[in-house]
């Protein structure tokens, strides 16, 4: 099975993979790919239609175990169970997925191209081309026509997103309805649970069923530990297996390979290669980005039930402040009282409320940067420092935001920052959000980056523009860890064509 372009839409059901084993294992492969999410996968497709043998490992489960709540996905598909936190400035929680197709199984599938200014500036950082807008659009374009990203269609979309498509419109802003890749979306609003209808074109439903169907093999529930190595040669991977429900150790794993293609996301890659005893140069883990972000919480008179349609559907660019992107946010309902800090007595009011709120959240393409590293127990030892700039533009979007929902049909204001209250205008916010500091911020973060970064010199960066390690042969990277800036949008689909890219460089040299 290979999809071509011109095929359409290619959405099949979830690949086999191997799941938790109590005896040893030893493979010999061409590739080992750690990591079965975007970049995993989409190396995985392409070095097994090149007729490479393929082995992708991943430490997740084999297959969805999808719930409508919040624990159950922290518990099987959130990296360190959802409690991975950055110190520093403040406390953030940094939220990366897990499982066979890793954090694209529980985000809400919006798509975004990445800037080509961005792109373009990196052409002189890494020294090629190879990444600049012109060379990424036809990748670009295939995922596109590949997994069907389109527009959030307004019969699915919601009574959430409509009220902030709404608000866009009044005032003229550039934005309306996002770009996802879900072109069987019902609008059930569970994408970060996983998605129970097939409607969401997470990667194991494409990339990695074109992989195994030419050959690849999928070992979940197992994490790896260590490298073989030869000389100045990457040759292997060691790991073991790990039940999913008990966490009880099963057999080890031993996969002997020419190629060696780490794809653990922008927190896994920096703490897995940190603890290898590689010597990688001292870029590992450094200049960290994560798109930090607040919320701005709407209050209609009329019931929005913000749980009803697309996750996040909308969004808007705020004129004079680029690299701040508010789109639509919908929390289940305990994180929303957390939110509201409707805890303990004052719950029943906030349960009350429920079904009149509607959200956005403002995520910056940010200047603060921080460390991955890992701690004795192999958990993420993660440091974030905010720049002062940063707290300024978040603010800033959280007051154009503000303005959106009650162009929207809002009609009180609040937002998860200490001491601010409610508000009935943007301007009184404003007022309120102009003496707070960062640590009066309730945070958050789920797009970790550039931990290990691309580049030509071997002290700020760890890999060459085609994916090679600078100090070690035989090893690559191909996920979100290798972008040399920020983003400033959304980063699994930039992920995907980068990751495509390298693998196919890499095959076509053997």
């Amino acid at each position: 099975m290979r999809w071509t372009p011109g095929e359409g839409v290619f959405w099949r059901p979830a690949p086999q993979a191997d799941g938790f084993a109590a005896g040893d294992r030893e493979i010999d492969a061409d590739v080992a790919i750690i990591g079965s999410g975007p970049g995993g996968a989409a190396a995985a497709r392409v070095f097994a239609n090149a007729g490479a043998r393929v082995v992708v490992i991943e430490e997740g489960p084999p297959e969805e175990r999808f719930r409508p709540n919040q624990g159950q996905v922290m518990r099987y598909h959130m990296q360190e169970g959802g409690a991975m936190v950055a110190t520093g400035s403040t406390f953030m929680p940094i939220a990366a997925g897990r499982g066979v197709g890793g954090g694209s199984l529980i985000n809400s599938a919006i798509a975004w191209r990445c800037p080509g200014e961005v792109l373009d500036s990196w052409t002189p950082v890494i020294g090629s081309d190879r990444f600049c807008a012109r060379e990424m659009k036809p990748v670009y374009d295939e995922l596109w026509e590949m997994l069907g990203i389109w527009e959030t269609r307004p019969e699915i979309a919601g009574e959430n997103n409509d009220l902030v498509v709404r608000g866009v419109r009044a005032l003229g802003l550039d934005g309306g309805y996002l770009s996802r890749a879900t072109p069987n979306c019902v609008g059930c609003g569970t994408c970060n649970f996983g998605c129970p209808s097939g409607g969401k074109a997470s990667v194991n439903h494409n990339l990695l069923v074109e992989a195994t169907s030419n050959g690849a093999r999928i070992l979940a529930d197992t994490k790896i530990d260590g490298f073989l190595s030869t000389g100045n040669r990457v040759v292997g991977v060691t790991g073991r297996s790990f039940h999913p429900d008990t966490r009880e150790p099963g057999g080890r794993v031993t996969v002997r390979t020419a190629k060696v293609i780490v794809a653990c996301g922008g927190i896994g890659t920096p703490r897995l290669l940190s603890r290898s005893g590689l010597d990688l140069g001292p870029a590992v883990g450094v200049g960290l980005h994560v798109h930090p972000g607040n919320g701005v919480f709407g209050i209609s008179d009329t019931p929005v039930r913000w749980w009803q349609g697309a996750t996040q559907g909308a969004y808007f660019h705020v004129k004079g402040l680029p690299g701040v992107l508010p789109h639509t946010s919908s929390l289940p309902p305990e994180v929303a009282l957390l939110a509201m800090s409707a805890v303990g007595i004052d719950a029943p009011s906030g349960m009350a409320l429920l079904d009149y709120l509607s959200g956005l959240l403002v995520m910056i393409s940010d200047k603060g940067s921080g460390t991955v590293g890992s701690w004795p127990d192999g958990r993420a030892k993660i440091t974030y420092d905010f720049d002062p700039g940063d707290v300024d533009r978040v603010k800033a979007g959280m007051v154009a935001s503000a303005k959106v929902l009650l162009a929207g049909g809002a009609k009180r204001l609040f937002c998860a920052v200490a001491g601010v209250g409610q508000h009935t205008t943007a301007e009184s916010l404003e007022a309120a959000l102009a003496t707070r500091t960062i640590r009066d911020f309730t945070l958050y973060a789920s797009h970790p980056m550039s931990s290990c970064r691309m580049g030509q010199d071997p002290q700020t960066s760890v890999i060459r523009a085609d994916g090679r390690a600078h100090r070690l042969e035989g090893l690559y990277l191909a996920d979100s860890s290798i972008f040399p800036t920020s983003l400033g949008v959304n980063p699994s689909i930039t992920t995907m064509a980068m990751a495509t890219i390298i693998a196919g460089g890499l095959a076509a040299t053997g």
